[in-house]
């Protein structure tokens, strides 16, 4: 399994650099390694074989190979499993006092609440369209809700528009997240196409 970090990270770093926050991120980054870990551990206790892992702002990405061949209630399951690891360093830090508690308590709030946001390709997005699918309807499904994921982002963004600068950050991970989108959105046809080709040759 390959492990790298998204080149978007590079413009958080600096930024907090600057900013004098580039510990903060620190834990930040931990955080989002453990996110990620809940994820994998799910992925593996599904079968699922893991190609990559990416770490992103928000997160992190597996590439699973045949992501979609898996049942619907194996990819819920490995959808949830990163924000349930977050909420246990979230009751962790809670029950346990120690140096810098508070931060990671607030970490992993904001980590919690942005992925469980019902868009994609966060976790909660993932959730929800996994379970809307059904076995005759399930490429309408997916399209219907990256195409609704790519309008809810561009309500946010112009919403988060009229108060920079304090919403940079998160302006700037809504632009990041519709990019995926879109990108997801123009190859959904070969990605179901693909999927038809192994279904058919899978079928005795």
């Amino acid at each position: 399994m390959k492990f790298r970090l998204h080149p978007i990270l590079a413009p958080f770093f600096l930024f907090l650099a600057f900013t004098g926050g580039l510990s903060y991120y620190a834990l930040i980054f931990i955080s989002l390694l453990l996110h990620e870990a809940g994820h994998l551990i799910a992925a593996r206790m599904c079968g699922m074989s893991v190609q990559s892992c990416t770490i992103m702002p928000y997160g992190g990405e597996l590439r699973i190979h045949n992501r979609f061949m898996h049942g619907k209630m194996q990819r819920i399951f490995v959808a949830i499993s990163g924000p349930l690891a977050t909420m246990m360093v979230l009751l962790l830090a809670m029950v346990f006092s120690f140096p810098g508690d508070e931060q990671v308590v607030h970490i992993q709030f904001a980590i919690l609440l942005i992925n469980l946001l019902p868009i994609l390709p966060l976790d909660g997005g993932q959730a929800i369209s996994a379970l809307l699918e059904t076995a005759d309807k399930k490429y309408e499904v997916r399209t219907g809700y990256l195409l609704f994921s790519i309008f809810a982002l561009l309500f946010s963004i112009a919403f988060m528009s009229f108060r920079m600068p304090e919403t940079i950050l998160f302006l700037l991970l809504a632009l990041f997240l519709l990019s995926q989108n879109v990108s997801a959105f123009q190859f959904r046809k070969y990605e179901q196409a693909y999927e038809k080709l192994i279904r058919k040759q899978l079928t005795p």
